[in-house]
């Protein structure tokens, strides 16, 4: 069976995004970069997000792999980024921007149950913060990977909010890292 795997960027109080959805509090180191997406491409193969984390994932990594200034490894990932499958959940978008994207058409639960069941590497979620939520919420999420970076907002917008129900988790992986980066794993308890 496939696993979802729920990569976050996150504060050390919690915030997966500012009150206004910013982010301009990640920072960026390039050991943790490097080692993350090798460990990201080597164990899925198809993505998950929203709507909004589509368009935006695919026009950034766009950019970035055309950009003459983009390193070599950068150019790899973001190529990676764009031409790896993608499930995207909205009752809204009407155009895929691939023919190997496919839309959602069941609710979460459902959708996730027997994309699990199909033939495949693992799956990552990557999305806005309310697409995350919900994934979050249902309990679906095999695996969350997350970055925790050294800043507290204060406020913003949390990754586990409004749960049906209290979720242990138990952590499998943890790495600190010289820029004050943690990267830690988890898989529900």
């Amino acid at each position: 069976m496939r696993k979802l795997i729920l990569v976050s960027n996150m504060t050390l109080d919690g915030a997966i995004a500012g009150p206004a959805g910013e982010l301009d509090w990640m920072t960026t180191d390039h050991q943790l970069n490097i080692e993350f997406t090798e460990q990201l491409r080597a164990e899925v193969d198809t993505m998950v997000a929203g709507r909004k984390a589509y368009h935006q994932l695919n026009e950034a990594f766009s950019t970035q792999r055309n950009h003459p200034d983009s390193p070599p490894e950068l150019v790899d990932f973001a190529t990676w980024m764009v031409e790896t499958p993608k499930i995207v959940f909205s009752r809204t978008l009407t155009g895929l921007l691939s023919p190997k994207d496919r839309l959602a058409t069941a609710d979460i639960p459902a959708e996730m149950k027997a994309v699990k069941e199909t033939e495949g590497k693992g799956l990552v979620l990557f999305g806005g913060v309310e697409t995350v939520q919900q994934f979050v919420r249902h309990g679906v999420v095999d695996e969350y990977w997350l970055k925790v970076y050294p800043v507290a907002l204060g406020n913003g917008q949390p990754l586990f909010t409004d749960l049906l129900q209290r979720t242990g988790l138990e952590l499998t992986d943890s790495k600190a890292y010289d820029s004050g980066i943690l990267t830690l794993r988890y898989v529900p308890a």
